[in-house]
């Protein structure tokens, strides 16, 4: 496995383990503990993060952004 890949896997890892920590910050803030907003604020800061630093991995790996290419259904020109 070469390093892009480990990169990677640990940005993914962060990612899984600030959902989960999200959502049990989510339950007791509902429950009424109001100091778990905090943490929610700063679990959803971590996974924007990680998804950024996975963002700029494939950029740097591909040598383009990927994302500027893809075509979606939905803007593409109806033609009848």
């Amino acid at each position: 496995m070469n390093k892009y890949d480990k990169d990677m896997m640990h940005e993914r890892e962060l990612i899984y383990d600030a959902k989960g920590q999200l959502h049990k910050a989510d339950e007791a803030y509902k429950k009424g503990d109001k100091g778990k907003k905090q943490e929610m604020i700063h679990d959803r800061e971590l996974i924007y993060d990680a998804k950024t630093d996975i963002h700029k991995e494939d950029v740097d790996k591909h040598g383009y952004d990927a994302s500027a290419h893809k075509v979606h259904k939905h803007s593409r020109k109806n033609i009848s």
